[in-house]
């Protein structure tokens, strides 16, 4: 008898799928100036921001030793008022050439006030002659770091909301009302004592400073690395969504140790480096295997842990090198450390490129590698060793 079902053909094995390479795949679609049009706009723009902004800080920290930091401070928030106005500004006029884009982006970086760097001169300058002042510039420093790490990670947030909510106008003009008013108030605080200060403070600059300004290059790459690696292991899956906030946790872990760093006052500033050069070495492996987002979680404040205490030494051995409220030595170390982040993340995303998101997150785990070996050299050249003042 003859069956009343038709049996179901056995399906052929699915071909092998061929390995695609993105780029040439894209460019063969739609030609590489489509992708460079589509890239060129946003990207080009954040380097260039970038750019500006280690390029200028040093120039920044120069003014602000020969004119001091209050007639500095007032002059670059005019400056970066009216960049940061040209560049809203462009949402209401025809389309403009990406050059112009870049330019302005360019001078939006360069008037940056620095007033991180100009805050940590002005603690060096006033706890120069105190009893335990060596004791009491690192608490500053870690004060200072805290700040830095706060506002990195609640800045883009309100940013990103606003430009989400409202419009991509609106959170540069919320950018632009913070600038004016923290800025000014930060000026106006200052006083004329600062401004004396800041006129003293000139002098020569030690070689051995080039250990530090390494150092604040590699912590930059850490962040770069960790941020860019962490956005693409969690692109297109569940978690995409959380990525800014499992990132903010190192900034957590490193407001939470930059407040506890002076409590290592006895240990020299290159052990420091070499022991959490190394630590962060070995959380860092976390990333490379963690499956789960509470393990990221985890590994990323572990890693902002070890973070603040290598920036607190490098802005203290910086300090410790230079004449007492140089702001130029602590302005190099920031351009190094913006430096750093683009590094790191351009660096992330060739690898992401060619190896896979996993290969990105071990980056981390070499520049820890690299932070404890500056520590050894710093302990060879004596970079912690105060200058005469």
């Amino acid at each position: 008898m003859e069956s009343l079902t038709t049996p179901t053909p056995s399906r052929a094995p699915a071909p092998p799928q061929p390995r695609l390479r993105p780029l040439p795949l894209l460019t063969g679609a739609v030609g590489l100036p489509w992708l460079a049009a589509a890239f060129a706009a946003a990207g080009l723009m954040l380097a260039a921001m970038s750019l500006g902004g280690a390029l200028g800080a040093p120039l920044v920290g120069a003014l602000a030793d020969r004119w001091g930091p209050r007639r500095t401070v007032t002059v670059m928030t005019v400056a970066g008022t009216v960049a940061i106005t040209a560049l809203a500004s462009f949402a209401f006029m025809p389309p403009v050439p990406v050059a112009a884009l870049v330019a302005v982006a360019l001078l939006v970086g360069a008037g940056n006030a620095q007033v991180g760097a100009i805050a940590r001169s002005q603690w060096s300058a006033r706890f120069a002659t105190a009893p335990h002042g060596a004791r009491k510039v690192e608490v500053a420093m870690g004060y200072e770091t805290v700040v830095d790490e706060v506002s990195f990670v609640v800045g883009p947030v309100i940013g990103a909301t606003l430009a989400t909510v409202v419009s991509p106008v609106a959170a540069i003009l919320a950018a632009l009302v913070v600038l004016v008013v923290a800025q000014g108030t930060f000026a106006a605080l200052l006083g004329a004592r600062a401004s004396s200060l800041g006129r003293r403070a000139r002098g020569p600059l030690s070689p051995r400073l080039a250990v530090w300004v390494a150092l604040s290059f590699l912590v930059g790459g850490v962040f770069g690395t960790v941020q860019t690696g962490l956005t693409a292991s969690l692109a297109g899956t569940e978690h995409a969504p959380l990525t800014g906030v499992v990132y903010a946790f190192v900034g957590l872990g490193s407001a939470v140790s930059g407040m506890l760093t002076h409590l290592l006052h006895r240990w020299p500033l290159p052990r420091r480096v070499v022991v959490f050069g190394l630590a962060l070495a070995v959380l860092a492996t976390g990333l490379v295997g963690a499956g789960h987002l509470a393990l990221l979680v985890v590994a990323c404040a572990g890693i902002g842990l070890c973070v603040a205490p290598l920036l607190v030494s490098a802005f203290t051995g910086a300090e410790r090198l230079a004449s007492a409220g140089n702001t130029l030595a602590l302005t190099l170390l920031s351009a190094a450390n913006v430096a750093g982040v683009g590094a790191g993340a351009a660096a992330s995303g060739f690898v992401v490129d060619g190896f896979g998101a996993g290969a990105a997150l071990a980056l981390p785990i070499g520049l820890g590698v690299a932070c404890a070996l500056t520590g050894v050299v710093a302990a060879l050249v004596r970079a912690d060793a105060p200058a005469a003042r």
